[in-house]
């Protein structure tokens, strides 16, 4: 993983590094971005329930 990429994306700390760093090797090893784009949107939508 490119340390360099994660510290330019995380240097405002607006993002959360943890996640960045999923992502990232998420798509390293093939998921595609409308399948992480569904994990959270599932997500969203499960947490909006829990409430």
């Amino acid at each position: 993983m490119n340390i360099e990429r994660i510290n330019r994306l995380t240097k405002d700390h607006q993002l959360d590094r943890e996640w960045v760093e999923m992502i990232l090797e998420a798509l390293e090893v093939g998921i595609s971005v409308d399948e992480i784009k569904d994990f959270f949107a599932k997500k969203d939508r499960s947490e909006l329930i829990v409430k």
